[in-house]
C-alpha cells in the first residue's frame, strides 16, 4: 500500500469518527480531489454552477458514507465512484437528455487533436476526425470514455486504472487495444493524416 493510500484511509477513518478531526480531515482530502472532479464534472458539460453542486453532493456523500469504506478498493477509486454516482443520478434527472452516451457523444470530440489555423484541409480533417471518433463512440461507448479520459483529460495511467478498478498494466492494454478499435473508424481521413 502507497503512502498516499495509507494517508487518505487515515483521513477518512478520522472522517467516521466525526468532530474536529473529521473536519479538518474532510478539508485535506477535499484538497486532494475537489480541483479533479470538478473538472471532470466540467467536461462532461455541466455549467460551472452544476459542477460546484456536483462537487458539494459527492463530498456530502463521501462525508456520509465514511464509515462504510471496507478497504476493498483504493480511496481515489471510491471517491470517483461516488462522483461518477453524482453525475449520472444527476444527468438521469435532466429531461433534455435520454442517456449519458448522448451527452458524452454530443459534440465531445478529439478537437483538440488537430490545430485549426483556418485552413479549409484542417476543417475537413478535425471533422472527418471528429465524425469517425463519434462513430467509434456510439460502437463502443466504454472504450471511447476512457480513451477521452487519457488522451484529452490527460488523465495518468494510475488514476485511470483506479478508475476502471484495473490494474495499471491491465488498463495499458486496454487503452492500446481501445486506439486499435478507433483506428478503422479514421481510415477515411488517413489521406489528410498522411499529408
Amino acid at each position: 500500500m502507497s503512502d498516499n493510500e495509507t494517508e487518505t484511509r487515515a483521513l477518512l477513518r478520522r472522517i467516521a469518527g466525526g468532530g474536529r478531526p473529521a473536519e479538518a480531515a474532510m478539508e485535506q482530502l477535499f484538497r486532494l480531489y475537489a480541483s479533479r472532479i470538478k473538472a471532470f464534472f466540467r467536461h462532461h458539460r455541466m455549467t460551472d454552477e452544476e459542477a460546484a453542486d456536483l462537487l458539494q453532493e459527492t463530498f456530502i456523500k463521501v462525508y456520509r458514507s465514511a464509515d462504510k469504506f471496507k478497504g476493498e478498493s483504493k480511496v481515489s477509486t471510491w471517491v470517483w465512484t461516488i462522483a461518477r454516482n453524482c453525475m449520472l443520478d444527476y444527468l438521469r434527472s435532466k429531461k433534455s437528455h435520454d442517456s449519458l452516451d448522448e451527452l458524452l457523444e454530443e459534440g465531445d470530440s478529439p478537437e483538440v487533436l488537430i490545430d485549426d489555423a483556418g485552413h479549409e484541409d484542417q476543417r475537413d480533417m478535425r471533422n472527418c476526425v471528429q465524425r469517425g471518433f463519434l462513430s467509434f463512440a456510439q460502437v463502443f461507448p466504454e472504450r471511447a470514455y476512457a480513451l477521452r479520459l487519457a488522451a484529452f483529460e490527460g488523465w495518468e495511467m494510475d488514476e485511470l486504472a483506479n478508475f476502471l478498478s484495473r490494474t495499471p498494466a491491465a488498463t495499458r492494454e486496454y487503452i492500446s487495444q481501445c486506439r486499435k478499435k478507433l483506428s478503422p473508424f479514421l481510415e477515411p481521413c488517413r489521406a489528410w493524416l498522411e499529408a
